[in-house]
C-alpha cells in the first residue's frame, strides 16, 4: 500500500499529541511542608516552609520530589546515604536533626498524614499529596494536635 506524505505527517502529529497527553496524565503535583519546632506535636499549619513541586513523574519517589524542590528558594535539604536503606534526611532548610540529641526528620504523608513506613528514597507520593517533615526526637512520640479532626 502506498502512504502519502500528507498521511504520514498526520499520523506523526497524532502520535505526538497522544504521547504528550499520556505524559501529562502521568504527571503529579506534590506539596512539601515543614514544621521546624522540635516535637511540636502538630500536623497542621502554621508551617515554617511550604513548596509545591509540579509535574513530577507518576512513579517519582519523595527523594526525587525533594531534589526538584531544591530548585526553588523555598526548600533545601541534606542527607546521608546508606547502601541498603537509601537517603536519611539530616537537614531541612538549614535545621539539622542532631542524632546525639535523638532528633530526626519525621516524614508524614497519606490522607490522614501519618508517619510513612518508608523513607524518602522509597516513599512514592500520590498526585496532590501534601508531605510533612517535622523535627522530632525518637525517645518520645510527639503529642497529637487536639484541634485536628480525624475522619
Amino acid at each position: 500500500a502506498v502512504v502519502s506524505t500528507q498521511s504520514t505527517g498526520m499520523i506523526y502529529r497524532i502520535l505526538t499529541l497522544l504521547f504528550a497527553l499520556t505524559a501529562l496524565a502521568a504527571a503529579k503535583d506534590v506539596t512539601i511542608v515543614v514544621i521546624e519546632k522540635l516535637n511540636a506535636g502538630r500536623k497542621g499549619a502554621p508551617y515554617d516552609g511550604k513548596v509545591l513541586v509540579k509535574d513530577m513523574a507518576d512513579d517519582a519517589v519523595l527523594f526525587e520530589v525533594m531534589m526538584e524542590a531544591q530548585n526553588t528558594l523555598d526548600f533545601s535539604f541534606d542527607y546521608t546515604s546508606h547502601k541498603s536503606w537509601g537517603a536519611f534526611i539530616t537537614t531541612i532548610n538549614g535545621i539539622t536533626a542532631e542524632s546525639s540529641q535523638k532528633e530526626y526528620w519525621q516524614i508524614l504523608g497519606g490522607p490522614k498524614r501519618r508517619p510513612t513506613q518508608f523513607g524518602a528514597s522509597s516513599y512514592i507520593p500520590t498526585d496532590g499529596e501534601e508531605i510533612l517533615f517535622r523535627l522530632v526526637t525518637w525517645d518520645r512520640e510527639p503529642g497529637e494536635d487536639p484541634t485536628e479532626e480525624y475522619s
